[in-house]
């Protein structure tokens, strides 16, 4: 409870203090309170909070307030003393200092002179006086003969250096299939103005040749179907038919036109195997539909419209692109009934990129800018008095005695010339385009000279290369430079040596488009928007007919018609007949072209063709037993070499052998037919057996080492040969012995003797190198496999066969043997001897 002489206290916390109370307000527990001064941890500015607080109480340094300055062009600070001063250059020639009173002070003197140099001529008249000032007049400098031998395009007139477009455009000059205008700069398709072309400018200002349908033709096993004419008025498809009645199509496929029982016939399901879809195509081969394909790419307009047909919009589509400083809205559907309506919102960047506020503002009335918002970003400097309410900058001149500079009847900077401590005041000022320098100090023995140089700019924002040139003639820009800038791009060949421009004509296969006669771009209408133009051409075989119009309603529709002749060359009546399914012909009209002659019986009515037997006496031939014609034997016959015999049944004609006789089965227990190798030539009646075999033998014997081989060999990492000179080798040349017919082979074999002496431990072995026909194999003969127990003397001998059968005669072989080792460990210490003895057995094979 709260006595009535109890005092009530209470604190309230503000912005930048905190209040703490304790106690109770009695003597033993008085009041306390305590107070804190707030510092904002996260100020609304973003940066840190310089004010600090330590035991002793609140506190901002100046090393702390420094922090938050730095310097500029013109300014030199140093943040760890706060002294801000005026950046006097350093450059050679300036005379700028500070004055006595801490102002800027420019002392004037001496005289001034000027140098030209490779890009301006200086003219400077007058002598530095108020009276008579200096006057410094540049001039560029431009090359009359520029070195790539053109002309210089840039100009000068009485304002100053340009190179306009019409300079430029004189650069160009059109070729084949481009229109260029070299007074405007246009660039364009050339599109030929000859009849028939199909080819415009589209809706895009893109090159279009609109595709139309294509004419071919399909062979059947019955008809050849022949193309020619390229589709154009001069030059019209023709379409000729010659029927065909093979039973296998030349292709090797399928034919799928077949025979029946009424003639010939073509379904639609074998038809419908024939047709496959391209680009712009659906089609189903399971029912023949075929429909135009509508591309579902994003903004295709085209559909198919209410009557079928294929549909585009003659509104076309609006579509519109943001880009970084406007926002574009699009509403409507582009109809009479709901039109595009196009709204745009200018962008204003709320945090720039240089971290400020955007000093463009908007407003109901549109985007507006005020002098009052841009006087913020300007303040002044040494030499500068700026007043940010008004916008007023003046120069602010230094009260330092001897300063000569002061300001003009004409408001301007102004420094006499002459006594009084007083001087010329020279300065430059470069520009973007003209780099000034300055050196001497004015004085007579070291006047003033001023320096001027062009700057190109080796690295342009583009970010290409600076097409300006100098030499020390002066600034240059050539054609052959602006061609540089020019590119070709698809359906453009650009020679950028001439700058002539060129459509470029692709060699795609089928292409039609071409350089017209008048040098524009030409595509006949076969292969353009232009309508196709067929007609057709008859054959002595077929009868073809064209109808339609060549459109989707009136398609065209070639029929053909075979033809028979009702009056045939022969003079007799056409036997094919047409009926409703097709040609045929029977064999009762074949049958009425067929007659008997002599010697043949004939009936027409059943077509069975006899012989007629003659009844004449004496008629020795009649129908055999096998139905065939019979006539008793005849005449002797004349014989040649090698037969004898009449060819009667008592005389027979035989073949007479030089050895007599001699029955089969007396010599051979094989089948003679199948085996007997005497044959006859069916195409030349003569007799023939098979060539001749051929066999050969030969023997070589070497004596390898006569007196031994008495070199030490050891460990050979693999096989070596212990003499490469000394070997064995038989050449069979190509036709060996008269084999001109045979495939041939052949067997060699090789006995080896040696007597060789190896250490102990010794592991190796003995063998032979065979050569054949250049393959390299190895034959042991004998050795040591596993680590010799005593080095010994050892006579040893082997035996080594090679062969080689199915040579194509007229094929050479060869093959040669060399004496080899392989010493895996130890030592062969010597070899006493080495022979071979080796033969060789040629043979042919049958056949």
């Amino acid at each position: 409870m709260i006595s009535a002489d109890q005092t009530i206290v209470q604190v309230t916390d503000t912005d930048t203090v905190d209040m703490t109370i304790s106690g109770n307000g009695s003597a033993g527990s008085p009041y306390v309170i305590s107070s804190a001064v707030k510092l904002d941890s996260t100020p609304p500015g973003g940066g840190t909070n310089l004010i600090k607080s330590n035991a002793e109480g609140l506190y901002l340094e100046c090393a702390q307030v420094r922090t938050c300055i730095s310097e500029g062009p013109g300014i030199d600070y140093n943040p760890a003393t706060g002294v801000i001063s005026a950046q006097i250059s350093g450059l050679p020639g300036n005379v700028t200092t500070i004055g006595g009173d801490g102002g800027i002070y420019t002392a004037s003197s001496g005289q001034l002179s000027v140098v030209d140099t490779s890009t301006v001529d200086h003219t400077l008249t007058g002598t530095g006086t108020a009276a008579n000032p200096y006057v410094l007049s540049s001039t560029v400098k431009l090359n009359p003969t520029p070195p790539g031998g053109g002309t210089n395009l840039i100009q000068t007139s009485a304002t100053g250096l340009y190179l306009e477009c019409a300079q430029v455009r004189t650069c160009l000059s059109e070729g084949p299939g481009i229109d260029y205008d070299p007074v405007t700069g246009v660039i364009k398709a050339q599109i030929s103005t000859q009849p028939g072309n199909t080819t415009s400018i589209g809706p895009d200002g893109g090159i279009l040749t609109p595709v139309s349908g294509q004419v071919t033709v399909q062979d059947t096993s019955t008809v050849d179907m022949t193309l020619t004419g390229t589709g154009t008025a001069a030059s019209p498809y023709v379409v000729s038919s010659v029927v065909k009645l093979e039973p296998a199509p030349p292709g090797g496929g399928t034919n799928l036109i077949k025979t029946g029982a009424n003639g010939l016939y073509l379904e639609c399901a074998q038809v419908r195997t024939c047709i496959s879809e391209g680009p712009g195509i659906d089609y189903d081969p399971a029912t023949g539909v075929i429909k135009a394909q509508i591309s579902t790419q994003a903004g295709n307009v085209t559909s198919i419209g209410p009557d079928g047909g294929i549909y585009t919009s003659s509104s076309g589509q609006l579509t519109v692109q943001d880009t970084s400083t406007v926002d574009h809205t699009l509403t409507g559907t582009g109809t009479a009934a709901s039109p595009y309506v196009l709204s745009s919102v200018v962008k204003l960047d709320p945090t720039p990129p240089g971290g400020g506020t955007n000093l463009i503002k908007a407003g109901a009335n549109g985007l507006y800018l005020e002098c009052a918002q841009v006087r913020t970003c300007i303040s002044e400097g040494p030499g500068i008095d700026y007043d940010p309410a008004t916008g007023v900058i003046k120069a602010q001149l230094s009260a330092d005695g001897g300063n000569s500079l002061t300001f003009g009847t004409d408001g301007g900077l102004w420094a006499p010339v002459g006594g009084g401590g007083g001087g010329t005041i020279v300065q430059i000022l470069d520009t973007s385009s003209v780099d000034m320098a300055i050196t001497g100090t004015g004085a007579a023995g070291d006047p003033y000279v001023i320096k001027s140089d062009v700057r190109l700019d080796p690295t342009p924002p583009g970010g290409g290369t600076n097409l300006i040139k100098l030499n020390s003639d002066g600034l240059y820009l050539e054609c052959a430079q602006v061609r540089t800038c020019i590119s070709e791009g698809p359906g453009i060949d650009y020679d950028p040596a001439t700058g002539v421009i060129k459509a470029q004509i692709s060699t795609d296969a089928g292409n039609t488009t071409v350089i017209g006669t008048d040098g524009g771009l030409y595509t006949p209408a076969s292969g353009g928007g232009g309508s196709t133009v067929v007609t057709a051409g008859d054959t002595p075989t077929v009868d073809n007919t064209v109808t339609g119009a060549g459109t989707a309603a009136s398609p065209y529709v070639v029929s053909s018609v075979v033809k028979l002749d009702p009056a045939p060359p022969g003079g007799g009546t056409n036997l094919i007949k047409a009926g409703a399914n097709g040609l045929y012909l029977e064999c009762a009209q074949v049958r009425t072209c067929i007659s008997e002659g002599p010697g043949i019986d004939y009936d027409p009515a059943t077509g069975v063709i006899k012989a007629q037997i003659s009844t004449d006496a004496g008629n020795q031939t009649k129908i055999g037993t096998d139905g065939g014609l019979f006539s008793p034997a005849a005449a002797a016959l004349v014989t040649g070499c090698g037969l004898d015999g009449v060819g009667t049944a008592a005389d027979p004609l035989v073949v007479v052998p030089e050895a007599g006789q001699e029955a089969w089965s007396a010599t051979w227990t094989c089948d003679a037919p199948t085996h007997s190798t005497l044959k006859c030539d069916p195409t030349t009646g003569k007799l023939w057996t098979p060539p001749e075999h051929y066999s050969a033998e030969d023997h070589i014997y070497v004596d390898h080492f006569t007196g031994g081989f008495l070199t030490p060999i050891g460990p050979s990492g693999g096989w070596r040969l212990v003499d490469a000179g000394a070997n064995q080798q038989f050449n069979l040349p190509a036709n060996f012995v008269g084999n001109d017919c045979r495939t041939y082979g052949y067997v060699v074999g090789n006995t080896g003797n040696f007597d060789i002496e190896y250490t102990t431990g010794s592991v190796f072995d003995v063998g032979l190198v065979v050569v054949q026909d250049g393959n390299v194999s190895v034959r042991p003969l004998w050795g040591e496999l596993s680590s010799a127990p005593n080095g010994r003397r050892i006579r040893r001998n082997g035996n080594v066969y090679v062969t080689n059968w199915n040579i194509p005669a007229g094929t050479p072989s060869s093959i040669a043997i060399y004496p080899a080792v392989n010493v895996t460990s130890g030592q062969i210490t010597r070899i006493n001897q080495w022979t071979s003895d080796a033969f060789i057995i040629y043979t042919t094979n049958t056949p």
